[in-house]
């Protein structure tokens, strides 16, 4: 800034709108913006968002529970067997009805021939033919018997061993029953977040039509620009350019340039 300079405030004014040719495309694209705005428009999609069961689902996961609350037949057997075993009620010759005929068949053997050999020698129901009878049967019992009770204690062993297993089983049932529960209880949760989905579109709505509103009048409405900003008066370079007026002025004029020139300065060193 020269020195001499008085500086003022000079309020500009800058408008900026469209061009003639546009102004009624977008008056047409705020009046269709108001009517999206004020219309119902958008919705939330109509139908549900979630997939229902198929009636071949439904039908497994009604069956499911069904056997579920019933119960394994065959595992119920399976453990009343198991308890008969550990129980000891097949150690009784007596339960096996073929080692008890068995045993029967034999016996008659036994006494037959026993019973003849002393009839022979004349000693039939003697002590000595009870004695030997009765030895001769309880030979024939631990042979007969005697592989049945170890064989017995061997089943019992091995069911000791799958008892806790057959424990567990009880448990499928109730896991089977319980995963229809979390199918159903997934398609609910399908339900209540479509529903949830819906209210919380309903919510927004009008904030999202509002802001889609005013973003559109923000994109079409012309904007004025004020501003404000000091102008300084550089003296110098006003007299050097009223002097360059002067000098032209009066060369138009027929007058001395000089004189001009001088007169010019003079006058520019006011603006």
């Amino acid at each position: 800034m020269s020195k001499g300079s008085n500086p003022s405030s000079v309020t500009t004014t800058s408008s900026q709108e469209p061009s003639e040719f546009i102004k009624p495309y977008f008056q047409q694209a705020i009046d269709s913006a108001q009517d999206l705005y004020e219309g119902s428009t958008p919705n939330f999609f109509p139908n549900a968002t979630y997939t229902d069961f198929a009636p071949e689902t439904s039908t497994a996961l009604n069956l499911t529970s069904a056997r579920a609350l019933a119960g394994n037949p065959l595992l119920n057997q399976s453990q009343t067997e198991a308890s008969n075993i550990l129980a000891g009620n097949y150690l009784n010759p007596s339960t096996n009805p073929y080692s008890k005929a068995l045993y029967d068949q034999m016996a008659g053997d036994v006494i037959s021939d026993v019973n003849s050999q002393f009839t022979s020698a004349g000693r039939f129901g003697s002590g000595a033919n009870q004695e030997i009878l009765t030895q001769e049967l309880g030979q024939l019992a631990n042979q007969v018997y005697g592989d049945q009770y170890n064989r017995e204690r061997d089943i019992m062993a091995n069911t000791m061993a799958t008892a806790p297993g057959l424990g567990e089983m009880d448990y499928n049932d109730i896991a089977k029953l319980q995963g229809v529960g979390v199918e159903k209880e997934g398609l609910e949760q399908a339900k209540l977040q479509d529903a949830i989905a819906r209210y919380d579109y309903e919510q927004q709505k009008p904030y999202i039509k509002l802001n889609q509103y005013l973003g559109s009048l923000g994109a079409s409405v012309p904007s004025n620009t004020i501003e404000t900003s000091p102008v300084f008066r550089n003296t110098g370079a006003g007299l050097l350019k009223g002097a360059g007026m002067g000098a032209n002025v009066a060369g138009q004029l027929g007058m001395n340039p000089l004189y001009g020139a001088i007169g010019g300065g003079l006058l520019g060193g006011f603006f």
